[in-house]
Protein backbone atom coordinates (compact mmCIF):
# COMPACT_ATOMS: atom_id res chain seq x y z
CA UNK A 1 0.00 0.00 0.00
CA UNK A 2 1.07 3.71 -0.78
CA UNK A 3 2.68 5.31 2.25
CA UNK A 4 0.44 8.06 2.14
CA UNK A 5 -2.57 6.45 1.86
CA UNK A 6 -1.52 3.80 4.49
CA UNK A 7 -1.08 6.66 7.09
CA UNK A 8 -4.34 8.49 5.59
CA UNK A 9 -6.37 5.81 6.52
CA UNK A 10 -4.41 5.29 9.37
CA UNK A 11 -5.04 8.52 11.00
CA UNK A 12 -8.88 7.99 9.78
CA UNK A 13 -8.38 5.16 11.89
CA UNK A 14 -7.50 6.87 14.85
CA UNK A 15 -10.31 9.05 14.79
CA UNK A 16 -13.17 6.23 14.93
CA UNK A 17 -10.69 4.78 17.98
CA UNK A 18 -11.09 8.46 19.71
CA UNK A 19 -14.98 8.57 18.96
CA UNK A 20 -15.25 4.87 20.34
CA UNK A 21 -12.91 5.59 23.19
CA UNK A 22 -15.04 8.04 24.48
CA UNK A 23 -17.92 6.02 24.36
CA UNK A 24 -16.81 3.94 27.00
CA UNK A 25 -16.42 1.32 24.02
CA UNK A 26 -13.41 -0.91 22.40
CA UNK A 27 -12.46 -0.60 19.19
CA UNK A 28 -14.76 -2.38 16.47
CA UNK A 29 -12.49 -4.70 15.12
CA UNK A 30 -11.42 -6.17 18.98
CA UNK A 31 -7.83 -4.48 18.43
CA UNK A 32 -6.50 -3.01 21.51
CA UNK A 33 -6.76 0.98 21.75
CA UNK A 34 -4.38 2.92 23.18
CA UNK A 35 -4.26 6.62 24.23
CA UNK A 36 -1.08 8.62 23.49
CA UNK A 37 0.66 11.32 24.42
CA UNK A 38 0.94 12.96 21.28
CA UNK A 39 4.82 12.74 20.87
CA UNK A 40 4.22 9.17 20.40
CA UNK A 41 3.11 10.00 16.86
CA UNK A 42 6.77 10.11 15.94
CA UNK A 43 6.90 6.59 16.27
CA UNK A 44 3.55 5.16 16.06
CA UNK A 45 3.99 4.40 12.05
CA UNK A 46 7.14 2.48 12.59
CA UNK A 47 6.12 0.51 15.98
CA UNK A 48 2.56 -0.86 13.41
CA UNK A 49 5.20 -1.56 10.74
CA UNK A 50 7.47 -3.74 13.31
CA UNK A 51 4.18 -5.03 14.67
CA UNK A 52 2.57 -6.13 11.00
CA UNK A 53 6.14 -7.74 10.37
CA UNK A 54 5.68 -10.30 13.30
CA UNK A 55 1.87 -10.78 12.33
CA UNK A 56 0.54 -8.69 14.90
CA UNK A 57 -2.27 -6.08 14.65
CA UNK A 58 -1.38 -3.08 15.08
CA UNK A 59 -3.36 -1.13 17.94
CA UNK A 60 -5.51 1.68 17.33
CA UNK A 61 -3.73 4.55 18.15
CA UNK A 62 -5.67 7.69 19.73
CA UNK A 63 -3.25 10.82 20.36
CA UNK A 64 -3.40 13.99 21.90
CA UNK A 65 -2.30 15.92 25.48
CA UNK A 66 -1.52 13.82 27.86
CA UNK A 67 -4.05 15.89 30.02
CA UNK A 68 -6.58 15.78 27.52
CA UNK A 69 -6.43 11.97 27.45
CA UNK A 70 -6.21 11.32 31.43
CA UNK A 71 -9.71 13.36 31.64
CA UNK A 72 -11.34 11.56 28.73
CA UNK A 73 -10.42 8.64 31.03
CA UNK A 74 -11.32 9.98 34.37
CA UNK A 75 -15.14 10.97 32.21
CA UNK A 76 -15.49 7.18 31.15
CA UNK A 77 -13.48 6.54 28.31
CA UNK A 78 -11.61 3.12 28.35
CA UNK A 79 -8.65 2.72 26.49
CA UNK A 80 -6.66 -0.50 27.15
CA UNK A 81 -3.82 1.03 27.35
CA UNK A 82 -2.68 5.08 28.40
CA UNK A 83 0.44 6.88 27.61
CA UNK A 84 1.01 10.17 29.58
CA UNK A 85 4.14 12.15 28.72
CA UNK A 86 3.88 12.83 32.34
CA UNK A 87 4.12 10.13 35.00
CA UNK A 88 2.09 11.94 37.94
CA UNK A 89 -0.78 12.41 35.62
CA UNK A 90 -1.50 8.86 35.83
CA UNK A 91 -2.51 8.80 39.35
CA UNK A 92 -5.87 10.50 38.42
CA UNK A 93 -6.82 7.22 37.09
CA UNK A 94 -5.75 4.31 39.28
CA UNK A 95 -9.11 4.35 40.65
CA UNK A 96 -10.67 3.60 37.48
CA UNK A 97 -9.60 -0.12 37.24
CA UNK A 98 -6.24 1.04 35.55
CA UNK A 99 -2.33 -0.40 37.03
CA UNK A 100 1.06 1.54 36.68
CA UNK A 101 3.29 -0.47 34.23
CA UNK A 102 6.46 0.26 35.18
CA UNK A 103 8.40 -1.39 31.82
CA UNK A 104 9.26 0.01 29.61
CA UNK A 105 10.57 3.09 31.46
CA UNK A 106 10.70 6.01 28.54
CA UNK A 107 12.05 9.10 28.86
CA UNK A 108 12.34 12.51 26.23
CA UNK A 109 13.65 16.09 26.24
CA UNK A 110 12.98 19.46 25.17
CA UNK A 111 15.18 21.21 22.77
CA UNK A 112 15.39 24.25 20.99
CA UNK A 113 14.13 24.29 17.52
CA UNK A 114 13.94 27.07 15.27
CA UNK A 115 12.61 27.65 11.24
CA UNK A 116 14.39 26.49 8.90
CA UNK A 117 17.47 28.47 8.06
CA UNK A 118 17.17 30.21 11.94
CA UNK A 119 15.68 33.44 10.64
CA UNK A 120 15.39 34.93 13.81
CA UNK A 121 19.39 34.20 14.55
CA UNK A 122 18.63 32.32 18.07
CA UNK A 123 21.85 30.79 19.79
CA UNK A 124 20.77 29.80 23.11
CA UNK A 125 17.35 29.12 25.06
CA UNK A 126 18.29 32.80 26.50
CA UNK A 127 16.97 33.97 23.03
CA UNK A 128 13.53 33.05 24.50
CA UNK A 129 12.72 36.44 26.74
CA UNK A 130 13.94 38.68 23.83
CA UNK A 131 10.87 40.29 22.04
CA UNK A 132 11.49 40.30 18.38
CA UNK A 133 11.31 36.24 17.51
CA UNK A 134 8.02 34.33 17.44
CA UNK A 135 8.60 32.00 19.89
CA UNK A 136 6.11 29.07 20.87
CA UNK A 137 5.33 26.43 23.94
CA UNK A 138 3.08 24.05 24.72
CA UNK A 139 -0.03 25.06 26.77
CA UNK A 140 1.04 25.13 30.30
CA UNK A 141 -1.11 22.33 31.52
CA UNK A 142 0.04 19.70 29.42
CA UNK A 143 3.63 18.13 29.60
CA UNK A 144 5.89 20.17 27.01
CA UNK A 145 4.39 23.08 28.41
CA UNK A 146 5.31 22.32 32.19
CA UNK A 147 8.79 21.33 31.22
CA UNK A 148 9.33 24.48 29.44
CA UNK A 149 7.75 26.41 32.75
CA UNK A 150 10.43 24.34 34.50
CA UNK A 151 13.41 25.34 32.28
CA UNK A 152 12.84 29.26 32.41
CA UNK A 153 12.75 28.60 36.49
CA UNK A 154 15.88 27.22 36.15
CA UNK A 155 17.79 29.24 34.37
CA UNK A 156 16.32 32.70 35.12
CA UNK A 157 14.71 32.78 31.38
CA UNK A 158 11.81 35.25 30.98
CA UNK A 159 9.71 33.00 28.16
CA UNK A 160 7.58 35.23 25.90
CA UNK A 161 5.48 33.07 23.83
CA UNK A 162 3.36 33.78 21.47
CA UNK A 163 1.35 30.73 21.16
CA UNK A 164 0.41 27.80 23.70
CA UNK A 165 -0.05 25.11 21.11
CA UNK A 166 -2.30 22.19 22.75
CA UNK A 167 0.37 19.67 22.49
CA UNK A 168 3.68 19.20 21.39
CA UNK A 169 2.56 17.27 18.00
CA UNK A 170 0.91 20.40 16.78
CA UNK A 171 3.68 23.60 18.02
CA UNK A 172 6.29 20.97 16.31
CA UNK A 173 4.16 21.17 12.93
CA UNK A 174 4.08 25.14 13.29
CA UNK A 175 7.52 25.23 13.28
CA UNK A 176 7.97 23.12 10.04
CA UNK A 177 5.38 25.37 8.30
CA UNK A 178 7.54 28.58 9.29
CA UNK A 179 5.17 30.32 11.29
CA UNK A 180 6.89 30.53 14.12
CA UNK A 181 10.98 31.16 15.26
CA UNK A 182 11.31 29.15 17.72
CA UNK A 183 9.98 27.07 19.98
CA UNK A 184 10.92 23.95 22.85
CA UNK A 185 9.61 20.83 21.25
CA UNK A 186 10.23 17.29 22.43
CA UNK A 187 13.86 15.57 20.70
CA UNK A 188 11.83 13.27 18.80
CA UNK A 189 9.34 15.99 17.12
CA UNK A 190 12.14 17.71 16.10
CA UNK A 191 14.02 14.57 14.94
CA UNK A 192 10.70 12.94 13.15
CA UNK A 193 10.25 16.63 11.25
CA UNK A 194 13.47 17.03 10.35
CA UNK A 195 13.47 20.45 12.23
CA UNK A 196 16.84 22.56 12.80
CA UNK A 197 17.42 22.66 16.44
CA UNK A 198 20.07 24.78 18.38
CA UNK A 199 22.34 23.01 21.14
CA UNK A 200 22.47 24.19 24.45
CA UNK A 201 24.66 22.49 26.87
CA UNK A 202 22.09 23.73 29.51
CA UNK A 203 19.11 21.00 28.09
CA UNK A 204 21.73 18.88 26.85
CA UNK A 205 21.94 14.97 27.46
CA UNK A 206 22.28 14.06 31.70
CA UNK A 207 23.31 10.94 32.86
CA UNK A 208 21.24 11.22 35.88
CA UNK A 209 18.02 12.95 34.03
CA UNK A 210 18.25 15.81 36.68
CA UNK A 211 17.52 18.23 34.19
CA UNK A 212 14.52 20.04 33.78
CA UNK A 213 13.79 19.24 30.01
CA UNK A 214 13.48 15.97 30.69
CA UNK A 215 10.04 14.67 30.85
CA UNK A 216 9.66 10.74 31.87
CA UNK A 217 6.95 8.78 30.35
CA UNK A 218 3.92 7.19 32.13
CA UNK A 219 1.83 4.09 31.21
CA UNK A 220 -0.75 2.42 32.66
CA UNK A 221 -3.28 -0.70 31.52
CA UNK A 222 -6.65 -1.29 31.83
CA UNK A 223 -6.84 -4.55 33.98
CA UNK A 224 -8.91 -7.27 33.01
CA UNK A 225 -9.17 -5.97 29.30
CA UNK A 226 -10.21 -8.41 26.90
CA UNK A 227 -8.94 -6.15 23.80
CA UNK A 228 -5.24 -7.19 23.67
CA UNK A 229 -5.19 -9.36 20.92
CA UNK A 230 -3.46 -12.25 23.06
CA UNK A 231 -6.71 -13.99 24.17
CA UNK A 232 -6.59 -13.52 27.77
CA UNK A 233 -7.79 -11.52 30.50
CA UNK A 234 -6.44 -10.82 33.53
CA UNK A 235 -7.86 -10.08 37.24
CA UNK A 236 -11.80 -10.06 37.32
CA UNK A 237 -12.23 -7.30 34.44
CA UNK A 238 -13.66 -5.29 36.44
CA UNK A 239 -13.46 -1.24 36.79
CA UNK A 240 -14.08 1.15 39.23
CA UNK A 241 -17.61 1.25 40.13
CA UNK A 242 -18.00 -1.79 41.58
CA UNK A 243 -15.75 -1.14 44.50
CA UNK A 244 -13.35 -3.81 42.97
CA UNK A 245 -10.63 -1.87 41.98
CA UNK A 246 -8.60 -0.35 44.79
CA UNK A 247 -8.02 3.36 45.44
CA UNK A 248 -4.19 2.98 45.53
CA UNK A 249 -3.96 1.85 41.73
CA UNK A 250 -4.20 -1.96 42.09
CA UNK A 251 -6.65 -4.15 40.81
CA UNK A 252 -8.98 -6.82 41.47
CA UNK A 253 -7.58 -10.55 40.85
CA UNK A 254 -4.27 -11.75 42.11
CA UNK A 255 -2.13 -8.75 41.83
CA UNK A 256 1.18 -10.58 40.54
CA UNK A 257 -0.05 -12.65 38.06
CA UNK A 258 -2.11 -9.56 36.49
CA UNK A 259 0.67 -7.42 36.86
CA UNK A 260 2.35 -9.69 34.69
CA UNK A 261 0.44 -10.08 32.23
CA UNK A 262 0.09 -6.11 31.90
CA UNK A 263 3.53 -5.73 31.58
CA UNK A 264 3.65 -8.28 28.58
CA UNK A 265 0.63 -6.50 26.44
CA UNK A 266 2.28 -3.27 27.00
CA UNK A 267 5.63 -4.75 26.18
CA UNK A 268 3.88 -6.52 23.01
CA UNK A 269 2.74 -3.06 21.31
CA UNK A 270 5.85 -0.73 22.84
CA UNK A 271 8.82 -2.68 21.29
CA UNK A 272 11.72 -0.52 22.56
CA UNK A 273 13.78 -1.18 19.56
CA UNK A 274 11.10 1.24 17.74
CA UNK A 275 11.41 3.48 20.47
CA UNK A 276 15.19 3.82 20.48
CA UNK A 277 15.10 4.12 17.08
CA UNK A 278 12.64 7.61 17.04
CA UNK A 279 14.90 8.87 19.54
CA UNK A 280 13.05 8.38 23.09
CA UNK A 281 15.21 7.58 25.61
CA UNK A 282 14.98 4.53 27.70
CA UNK A 283 15.82 4.15 31.77
CA UNK A 284 14.61 5.57 34.90
CA UNK A 285 14.61 9.40 35.65
CA UNK A 286 13.44 8.61 39.09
Amino acid sequence: MHQTLKKLLKRTASAIALACALCACSADDGRTVIFAASSLAAVTDDIDDALEAGGIDPPEWVPGASSRLIAQVRDGARPDIVISADDTQLRGILGLGYVVVEEPRITNRLVLAVADGNPAQLTSIDDLSLDGPLIGLCAPEVPCGAAALRIAAEFGITIRPDTAEPNVRALAHKLANGELDAGLVYATDARSLGLQTIADARIAEHGDCSNPAVTQYGIAALAGSASAGDGSTAGTGSTAGDGSSAGDGSSAGDGSADEGHLRARVAKYLPVEALARGGFELGSCR
